[in-house]
């Protein structure tokens, strides 16, 4: 039947909406708006366009909407322009037509425009096949159960990032990161920051021979109680009181929430026991619980004791990405390179609102803030608007005193039903060619601390945060209306609002709620771009209404669940959405990517104002003119080029200087979702030469810091394949630099990577990225099986230990086996445009449709 699409029945509950209308003229449309956010909740802007054909018309439709089981729905018709311009035209009859969804049941409501009752039925489903055609079961086959605990494995990881409560349970129930998760002090499990990215740095000497006096002490008195509870046991019911290290780590996967600290405990002393005996003596063999599954999956552990941890390069505390270490061009640099690479840096699009002044709201900036890439990601924005033509401003908090900035002027905001007093400084930076950048840093109670920007030196997120982040979207909406920077002139209130992630996620809302409602910024756009939606600012124990000074309507809008959430305002509120990648704004409209606003982004998807836009990478990563590789090259005569820096960063590492292996790198953070363990169990696979040419002719570096039991993973590896592995515990911007020009495949294997930039970097520099085909990997990596022709790297689909080496052996042997496709490859790598003029020339398509749609109204 029309309408219907198969497996939609899987769904919680879905409807169909139909109306018969003949009264749209050319240019027309007809749109549902009702009270559910797939429905625009009550927004014409936001209104959900049906669709008719010349066979069907009069009647139009939707497709099937997901919408919540039990819960009742309004809705009603509206004819407006297919471009949303001019007033709607409504329904003339009062009330509205209402449909509850029905668990499992796709209900069609069809209506006419001029009756005010709507005809609900159920959409049957198309008929089981006979019992005697039904094919019999079959066993799971190694690729199912891959994808089965692929899926499985990612939708835990959300889940626990989101800091859902219901969540983390599930978690603790099923998943191996509930040790990890559990022995975190509550304070440290905040909502709007990740509960996975805190740094487990080298301990200092003191606290480490400290620690390990009170670990000895600890050991003393547990052993001492094991041996009377086991006289104890012996009375009572004589069970022996030893298991097995396989059964131990077994347990504490399946342990509560309250048994957590003391299973972690017993899960340490059981790695100090010998391994089995079929086990090879450098590792131990430990089994993680598949769901619906009788069988395991074997993991390779790393054993303990390799001496003292050493972290090499600069220290990592408050980082959450490599990204943030890096250097940015100049902007010297950056048009030198622009006008060697004339094609590359070519505009291909002609913007129509140069004139529009762009105001870039983010919590941090490159290089004065940073601890990830978002700071580089707004460096780069502020850069690029101004290069384009627009007047260009960022504002950023005044977490210290930064050279050359100066007091510009000041405002009240109000937060908490209290007045609080905001001082802007300014900073005029040089972008080339007489154009450049206002940085406006803001300065105001509980900004400035001595730790990091969100959290002290402990992790724990400082408790004002929420103040912190509400003072600087305020601010920042004040700041084109007030200061007259310059001489200049004030920037006004036709401006493009650029509000990044979570902590500025209020610039959106109270353009809704507070400015446009007083005729304010009624020509102003609010655009919201989504860095990652795992990071959404949600906190506990706020009145909305008096916290930020709004109505209950807009704090409605705020709230979801028991908590505010920054990111569902931004996503409802905002004129515009974006992401960081096309592919990601995908996977964040479904369950397992949408961090419970999958609902949310589907709606402004619906509404036509959803588009993913693939970051640029700086000027800086340019192999012809690198300071830090050994040898500069290009396209012209990369093979000779990286031939010598393989060489030279072999001899550097430790490695036997060969030309003839395959170099293989990763550079990471080491945490799960970066899909370290995945590399770590391929490891002895790849370095084990069985005669078939392809194992055991190569060699890894791998460079990353983070969570202990990934770091011991890169010391066992070096330590066990001396020669032929590196595991750089630590991080160094030039190496990474000299191993982007250096090896032959880069390896990442990331769970999910909203964009991802080492896999564009190391194309530029002839590397050959091996990647897990998620977020923006898939976007900026074109795999091999479309020919080698345009083929720029490898895809991994499923992440599964088996999948990666499938991938693997191929990349590997094309590179050892088939020299001149490998060759091929790396030349198209390297022709590929991956900078930021290319990205920008969609920004300024982005900014042209927001300026010519409707601004959203709450």
């Amino acid at each position: 039947m029309a309408g219907y699409e198969p497996g939609i029945k899987a769904a919680t509950a879905s409807a169909v909406f139909k109306v018969r209308c003949k009264s749209t003229r050319p240019g027309e449309a007809v749109f549902v708006v009702g009270s559910h956010e797939a429905l625009g909740a009550w927004s014409t802007a936001m209104a959900l366009a049906l669709t008719t054909t010349a066979d069907t018309f009069p009647t139009w439709q939707s497709a099937p909407i997901p919408l919540l089981a039990g819960m009742m729905v309004e809705y009603k018709f509206i004819i407006q322009r297919e471009d949303r311009q001019g007033t709607p035209q409504w329904q003339k009859f009062d009330g509205n037509y209402r449909v509850t969804p029905v668990a499992g049941q796709v209900l069609q409501a069809v209506s006419d425009w001029e009756v005010a009752s709507a005809e609900i039925s159920t959409l049957e489903v198309p008929e089981e096949p006979p019992v005697e055609q039904v094919p019999k079961p079959t066993k799971p086959t190694e690729a199912d159960k891959a994808i089965a605990q692929q899926e499985n494995e990612e939708r835990l990881l959300k889940m626990a990032e989101s800091g859902v409560e219901k969540a983390a349970a599930e978690v603790i129930e099923t998943c191996p990161l509930a040790v990890t998760l559990t022995k975190r002090e509550m304070s440290r499990r905040n909502f709007s920051q990740s509960l996975l990215t805190l740094d487990v740095d080298a301990p200092e000497p003191e606290k480490a021979e400290k620690a390990e006096n009170e670990k000895a002490e600890k050991a003393e008195e547990t052993k001492k109680e094991e041996k009377l509870d086991k006289k104890e046991g012996e009375k009572t019911e004589g069970t022996p009181q030893s298991t097995t290290a396989t059964e131990e780590v077994k347990e504490v996967n399946e342990s509560t929430a309250e048994d957590a600290d003391a299973q972690a405990e017993q899960a340490e002393q059981a790695e100090a026991q010998d391994a089995p005996a079929e086990a090879p003596a450098d590792v131990v063999v430990t089994q993680a619980p598949m769901d619906d599954e009788d069988e395991a999956v074997e993991y390779e552990v790393p054993l303990k004791g390799l001496g003292a941890p050493a972290v090499r390069g600069v220290p990592l505390k408050h980082i959450t990405s490599f990204s943030a270490l890096a250097d940015v061009a100049d902007a010297q640099t950056k048009v030198e390179h622009r006008r060697r690479e004339k094609e590359k840096a070519q505009s291909r699009y002609q913007p129509y609102n140069l004139d529009v002044p762009v105001v870039i709201v983010t919590s941090e900036v490159a290089p004065y803030s940073k601890t990830g890439g978002l700071g580089m990601v707004a460096a780069s924005y502020g850069f690029e608007f101004a290069r384009n033509g627009h007047r260009t401003m960022v504002v950023a908090p005044k977490y210290k005193h930064y050279d050359g900035i100066s007091y510009c002027g000041e405002t009240r905001v109000r937060i908490k039903d209290q007045e609080e007093n905001v001082k802007y400084w300014h900073l005029r930076k040089d972008c080339g060619e007489g154009k450049g950048t206002d940085f406006l840093f803001i300065e105001g109670r509980g900004i400035q601390r001595d730790g990091g920007l969100y959290n002290d030196d402990d992790g724990r997120e400082y408790p004002d945060n929420l103040e912190r982040f509400t003072m600087l979207c305020l601010a920042a909406m004040e700041a084109p209306l007030i200061l007259d920077i310059n001489g200049e002139g004030k920037y006004g209130d036709k401006v493009i609002f650029l509000a990044n992630d979570w902590q500025a996620g209020l610039v959106p809302v109270y353009m809704c709620y507070k400015y446009r409602r007083h005729n304010c910024y009624t020509q102003a756009r609010a655009i919201y771009v989504i860095h990652n939606l795992g990071y959404q600012g949600q906190y506990h124990g706020h009145d909305a209404c008096r916290f930020f000074g709004i109505d209950s309507k807009a704090a409605h809008d705020l709230v979801l669940g028991n908590c505010i959430n920054l990111s569902k305002g931004a996503l409802i509120c905002a004129d515009r959405v974006l992401t960081v990648s096309p592919n990601y704004s995908k996977e964040i409209q479904t369950a397992s990517g949408g961090f419970n606003l999958q609902d949310f982004v589907s709606a402004k998807a619906a509404s036509l104002r959803l588009a993913g836009i693939l970051n640029g990478i700086d000027d800086c990563w340019d192999p012809a003119v690198d300071p830090d590789v050994f040898v500069n090259f290009s396209v012209e005569d990369f093979e000779k080029g990286k031939m010598e820096n393989k060489a030279a960063l072999q001899k550097m590492l430790g490695l036997d200087v060969n030309p003839d292996l395959c170099l293989i790198g990763f550079v990471g953070r080491l945490t799960w979702q970066k899909g370290i363990d995945v590399l770590a169990s391929v490891i002895s696979w790849l370095m084990q030469d069985t005669g078939n040419g392809v194992t055991g002719q190569v060699q890894l570096i791998m460079m990353g810091n983070g969570e202990r039991q990934y770091s011991d993973t890169l010391r066992w590896a070096e330590s066990n394949y001396k020669g032929r592995v590196c595991g750089y515990v630590g991080f160094d911007p030039k190496v990474e630099h000299q191993m982007m020009a250096a090896c032959d495949l880069l390896l990442m294997p990331s769970r999910y990577e909203p964009c991802g930039l080492p896999q564009m970097y190391s194309q530029m520099y002839g590397t050959l990225p091996v990647v897990h085909a998620t977020g923006g990997l898939v976007d900026s990596v074109k795999d091999v099986s479309i020919g080698v022709e345009t083929a720029t790297g490898f895809l991994v689909s499923p992440l599964s230990s088996d999948k990666l080496k499938e991938t693997l052996f191929r990349a590997v042997e094309l590179n050892i086996k088939r020299k001149q496709d490998f060759l091929r490859m790396q030349r198209t790598a390297m022709q590929h445009d991956y900078y930021w003029p290319k990205a920008m020339d969609e920004y300024e398509r982005q900014i042209d449709i927001v300026l010519y749609e409707p601004a959203t109204v709450r």
